[in-house]
């Protein structure tokens, strides 16, 4: 499939193994776990042990169900070291760039619909995963991890993935968010991003937004009041916006925005600020659909977390830390990638275009995992915080 070819010449590439190795002696000895080699397997959804994984892996490479080949853990585990998880993300980017000029795009009223969303998962024990990434709660035993992504709502890719410190601020990592956006693109956010700093850099990126805000300043307080469903008002930026601003030598003036009122089921309104201000061509009616599609973030890191296990790490470095993260998630990105091209394909298929064994199986496969989509389907958020069932049963891994 021409979305994958990029990533998969490049992993085969002198020029990329020069640039992500750590040293210049390394994967220049002819040894059974090569590059290539070593970035396939670590793309390949590890689930199981390591070393039940590596077998599995050179039984399929040898097409055999009894590899002659063998790689021990302590050898994956020296191999990895002299990896940067730098190759997993530029591998990401390529398949992004890829995937948008080759495949069938899905829009939202002629935007490309992004969401991010926030998540925290948990560490290995290790005083240097501690020391670097902090922990969720001060008497936490465990290190955990913040990460945010930029999510493509329409078209189930991820553009962005960041990784920080528990201690780091999502809408901090949700700016860095906005240098894997281009002009014209919609963003989606939760109540945890407003600010009018935060708006100023959507402008300065041609990039609009929408995002759920709390009702405690004037200007909400106000729009409630008024009892309007839709209005446009006047954010100025004042005492934290205004110091940030000055701070990072941008605009201090005030902003004109549009705040939308959406009555929950509970009869609870809930406001939207967004830059699309221009009524005509976006009704108010639209508001709460558009944010409601924000969940399609909220649940790919349901299938990040309970389908491709991320918190199953294969090291306790930080850097083997990262490696694993960026690795699972572009290896989801390749799944949705070929489920995406397999779609485009239905008409070569059907008229008999093309080999069929290979995409009948992907077909069967598929059709036994389908989710079913009922519009306006609604059900109260648990807290998951302290069960010990800790992913929805409908995520888990069937083997």
């Amino acid at each position: 499939m021409q979305i994958v070819q990029k990533p998969t010449n490049k992993i085969h590439s002198t020029e990329f193994l020069e640039n992500h190795r750590k040293k210049p002696t390394d994967f220049t000895r002819n040894r059974t776990l090569t590059f290539p080699r070593l970035m396939s397997f670590m793309l390949n959804a590890l689930n199981g042990s390591i070393q039940a994984e590596l077998v599995r892996f050179f039984n399929v490479i040898d097409d055999s169900y009894l590899s002659t080949k063998s790689v021990s853990t302590a050898a994956f585990c020296k191999a990895k070291m002299k990896l940067s998880h730098q190759a997993f993300i530029e591998l990401n980017d390529d398949l992004v760039q890829t995937f948008y000029e080759a495949a069938t795009i899905d829009e939202w009223q002629g935007h490309r619909l992004l969401a991010v969303d926030g998540s925290v998962t948990q560490l290995p024990i290790s005083n240097k995963l501690l020391e670097y990434f902090g922990k969720a709660r001060p008497h936490a035993a465990m290190p955990h991890v913040r990460l945010s992504q930029l999510y493509d709502v329409k078209n189930n890719i991820t553009l962005d993935l960041q990784v920080e410190s528990h201690s780091t601020g999502e809408r901090e990592m949700a700016l860095k968010h906005l240098n894997k956006t281009q002009t014209g693109d919609l963003v989606v956010y939760d109540r945890g991003s407003p600010a009018v700093w935060f708006y100023k850099y959507h402008m300065l990126k041609n990039v609009d937004f929408c995002m759920r805000i709390v009702k405690r300043s004037n200007v909400v307080k106000a729009f409630l009041e008024s009892e309007k469903y839709s209005d446009v008002v006047d954010f100025p930026c004042v005492e934290k916006s205004l110091r940030r601003c000055r701070k990072d030598k941008i605009s201090t003036e005030s902003l004109q925005l549009r705040l939308v009122r959406v009555d929950l089921p509970s009869g609870e309104p809930e406001i939207l600020v967004s830059s699309l201000t221009d009524i005509q061509a976006y009704p108010t009616t639209l508001f709460a659909n558009l944010y409601h599609q924000r969940w399609g973030v909220e649940e790919d890191f349901k299938v990040l977390k309970s389908r491709l296990n991320i918190e199953n790490y294969s090291s306790v470095s930080i850097e083997g830390v990262l490696q694993d993260l960026h690795a699972k998630l572009l290896t989801k990105n390749l799944a949705a990638s070929a489920i995406n091209q397999l779609k485009d394909n239905v008409v070569r298929l059907i008229m008999k275009l093309a080999e069929l064994e290979l995409y009948e199986l992907i077909l069967s496969k598929i059709s036994k995992n389908l989710s079913a989509i009922r519009p306006d389907r609604k059900f109260f958020r648990q807290d998951r915080r302290n069960k010990t069932n800790k992913y929805p049963m409908n995520y888990k891994r069937m083997c």
